[in-house]
């Protein structure tokens, strides 16, 4: 062993009103063993109270880094009867930050109490530690590394159980580079935006339409359901008739924006209350989440029957902060410039020609690649002119394969008109997408070309200006208080 210099961390030690020190580790974190409760409120009766509560002063506050159940049953204590002093001995340790004091939260932890497997994750989580370096160092009565160790590394489909919830608290869902929208809570949480009554594509007759067998899983079982009872293979419009009636979800006609994609973009790059431009507005999800949530939305789009759903859709949900411009927004972007410009720039562009929205030659969905990239640039350009410095952009794209099988690069294309225009690549964001249809189509094409199933999107973050500027104009979120708000709006139901 090296030789080294061992100091003293200790400050003082002194008397403190021990109800009010604060805690860092969240509730979870311990439960009690083998009696353990009985047993700390026995000792403290027979023997009083022989051991300071640790503690660490940071920011005016007393955090208590090892005593916390003694803490807890002296408030029981207390209230059977029992005279407790109001002031009780703290020995002060020095901390360089939040992230020591959680360390030695761990180091210091009591043997009467165990740290449950789920407590520990969410605690390393929060706080970033290094938990294979401290190991060997703590001593936590049963801990099963090999557990421990399958609870981290859990697949997708478990994840959300090892998510700490302070960051759930903090940003409805973590920010992460992987946003799974086929998790039970997303899925949950765009059932009761749907449930606002809005419908994205109340005027698309027209447009190619997706498969109607691109449903829920629980639009499947539905029919298996419907094929036991009818003993026979019922045909997709029963199935979705059926589904309609039980007042399940169903998918019909184009692609449809996720409100909670769009809440979360809102929530996460918008500044508070700022103003939205989307040049490529289509359905009226986005404006609606927009208005719902207090941001100014104004849209745009070629297609005036859209355009008139969209605000009929506003105006029964007494949405005023929001609007639709029907018409080109290559030419209306030329001459609708607000004075003060846009606080955030958010769309979801036409994929080239995977979906044919019109038959309006000025549409994009009609044109040949070389042509739509002119005009695509063109409107990214004119639209970001708009935007305020030291803001953000959000596109959700997705690349798309040209009449011979190859990608267009539509992913890369609109980075590339993001930098002609003044914006840099800030985040990418890969949206995973319900399978619906996806797993029957896969086999066919697979094995006729090869051709893996795509169920991802690419949402593209850029910014405009100075980063060092992003602290300043978007403060921490905690948006746990703001949902509770939401959630009490019976119009909204979140």
């Amino acid at each position: 062993m090296t030789p080294q210099t061992i100091n003293s961390r200790i400050i003082k030690t002194e008397p403190i009103n021990w109800r009010e020190l604060q805690f860092i580790q969240q509730e979870n974190f311990k439960e009690w063993v083998n009696n353990g409760a009985e047993k700390l409120v026995e000792s403290i009766l027979k023997y009083q109270f022989i051991s300071p509560f640790m503690v660490w002063h940071n920011g005016g506050v007393n955090y208590c880094l090892d005593g916390r159940h003694r803490f807890l049953d002296l408030e029981k204590v207390s209230l059977s009867g029992s005279s407790v002093p109001e002031l009780l001995p703290a020995t002060f340790v020095d901390c360089a930050n939040m992230k020591e004091a959680a360390e030695l939260v761990l180091v210091y932890s009591s043997a009467y109490a165990k740290i449950t497997q789920q407590g520990l994750l969410d605690f390393v989580n929060n706080f970033d530690l290094d938990f294979p370096d401290m190991q060997a160092m703590l001593n936590i009565p049963d801990f099963d590394d090999i557990a421990f160790q399958g609870l981290m590394n859990k697949n997708d489909s478990e994840s959300e159980t090892i998510i700490p919830s302070s960051l759930k608290d903090s940003f409805i869902f973590p920010p992460f580079s992987i946003l799974d929208t086929r998790s039970g809570i997303w899925q949950e949480r765009k059932r009761k935006w749907l449930s606002l009554g809005f419908n994205s594509q109340e005027t698309r007759e027209d447009v190619e339409l997706i498969a109607k067998s691109g449903q829920s899983t629980a639009i499947y079982e539905l029919r298996n359901k419907m094929r036991e009872s009818l003993g026979r293979d019922p045909e997709w419009d029963e199935i979705l008739d059926y589904a309609k009636k039980k007042g399940m979800h169903v998918y019909e006609g184009a692609s449809i924006f996720d409100p909670v994609l769009c809440e979360l973009l809102y929530k996460w790059f918008c500044t508070n209350g700022g103003s939205v431009l989307d040049p490529f507005a289509g359905g009226s999800v986005r404006g609606i989440v927009a208005g719902v949530l207090g941001y100014p939305y104004a849209g745009i789009d070629l297609r005036l029957d859209q355009v008139e759903a969209n605000r009929k859709q506003a105006a029964l949900l007494s949405l005023e902060n929001v609007e639709w411009f029907d018409g080109d927004s290559n030419e209306i972007l030329d001459t609708y410039k607000p004075l003060d410009g846009f606080d955030f720039l958010m769309s979801c562009p036409p994929y080239a020609d995977l979906e044919k929205y019109s038959d309006d030659p000025k549409d994009l969905s009609n044109m040949d690649y070389t042509d739509f990239k002119e005009v695509y640039f063109s409107i990214i350009k004119k639209a970001v002119t708009q935007l305020k410095d030291d803001r953000f952009a959000c596109f959700v794209v997705g690349d798309v394969r040209d009449k011979k099988g190859f990608y267009y690069n539509f992913v890369s294309d609109t980075i590339q008109a993001f930098r002609d225009a003044g914006m840099e690549l800030y985040n990418e964001i890969i949206l995973v997408n319900v399978v619906g249809s996806l797993a029957i189509r896969v086999r066919r094409q697979f094995n006729g070309g090869r051709k893996v199933g795509k169920m991802h999107q690419n949402v593209l973050v850029f910014y405009k200006g100075d980063p060092k500027k992003i602290k300043e104009n978007y403060p921490e979120l905690n948006l746990g208080d703001d949902m509770e708000e939401l959630n009490n709006e019976p119009t909204i139901a979140l």
